[in-house]
């Protein structure tokens, strides 16, 4: 058994003392090897707030990514698109408000992983399949050298 990656605080616990404080590190998520083959990607979340003396705890799964993923890569062509605006307002909007606290980061990485999904089709409905494209102008060019030569 191991303890699952974690993020946020690195004490779970506290006696909620003013004058004498301690915080120590009671909650863990433990796994072990067959888990971590099947949720290669997951990790434990511990929040502040509530009414206990304990941090709130989420654990996401995530499988392991499939194929080929490449990094998101943000063209300033995308920004004239009609719906540009459009998009960018609704997932804002749909998701949890941002507000200072520990998981305000957590929320906007959030907001900007939906983003990155609805912006690959404003940059695919205006540019097409580029990656097809390429591939088929590289085997124009190939066939018009050879017919030259």
């Amino acid at each position: 058994m191991v303890d699952l990656a974690q993020v946020g605080p690195c004490y779970t616990w506290s006696n909620s003392q003013y004058d004498n404080p301690i915080s120590k590190k009671l909650d863990r998520v433990m796994v072990n090897s067959y888990w971590l083959q099947a949720f290669p990607q997951s990790y434990a979340t511990f929040e502040s707030g509530g009414v206990s003396d304990h941090l709130c705890m989420h654990v996401l799964l995530r499988e392991a990514p499939q194929g080929n993923m490449k990094p998101f890569k943000f063209f300033t062509h995308t920004t004239s698109h009609p719906r540009f605006l459009e998009v960018v307002d609704r997932i804002w909007n749909q998701t949890a408000p941002l507000y200072h606290s520990r998981s305000a980061l957590q929320l906007f990485h959030e907001k900007l992983k939906s983003l990155k999904f609805e912006l690959r089709g404003l940059n695919r409905d205006m540019c097409g399949d580029l990656p097809g494209r390429v591939k088929q102008a590289y085997a124009d060019l190939c066939e018009k050298q050879t017919a030259a030569m």
